[in-house]
């Protein structure tokens, strides 16, 4: 008998197997802004951009093929990916890096806008230098502590 061979998805939960939110430290304060945006957004919206991270997660961001739900960036921010979604004529951007040599997928920080409009490039900016802290050694990942405050203090 044969040994079995992974299937594409048991191997992509192999590569990219861990989650990480990152947070941002600022005088002393310690806070987690994609995890603080999504606390702000109706449920429907929490569960179907975590959905698409999940989904995602599950074959690899390389083999996604629905560019309508999860994309890469560009410009300033061309190391990151976005979970999309659409309620109405809001759009809801979660902001993620694919992390293929940690095997992991690191949660940066969210958006909501009005369809149609545009973030100013100052906004992709500090996107981006935000999200380059999580190639720091250690990186400034979230801790259970940072959530047990979070909801605690809501």
């Amino acid at each position: 008998m044969r040994p079995r061979r992974a299937g594409a998805s048991e191997v992509a939960n192999s590569l990219f197997g861990t989650i990480e939110w990152l947070a941002r430290v600022e005088h002393g304060t310690r806070t987690v802004p994609a995890f603080e945006f999504l606390r702000e957004q109706p449920s429907a919206v929490r569960t179907q951009t975590l959905a698409i991270v999940d989904a995602v997660l599950a074959v690899g961001p390389d083999q996604w093929r629905d560019g309508t739900a999860h994309a890469a960036m560009h410009g300033a921010c061309a190391q990151l990916h976005e979970a999309r979604d659409r309620h109405g004529q809001t759009l809801y951007r979660l902001y993620l890096m694919w992390q293929r040599l940690a095997h992991r997928v690191v949660i940066i920080d969210g958006p909501a806008k009005p369809n149609a409009a545009a973030l100013p490039d100052a906004y992709y900016a500090d996107l981006a230098t935000f999200a380059a802290t999580a190639t720091d050694e250690p990186a400034p990942f979230a801790i259970a502590d940072d959530f047990a405050r979070a909801a605690l203090d809501a």
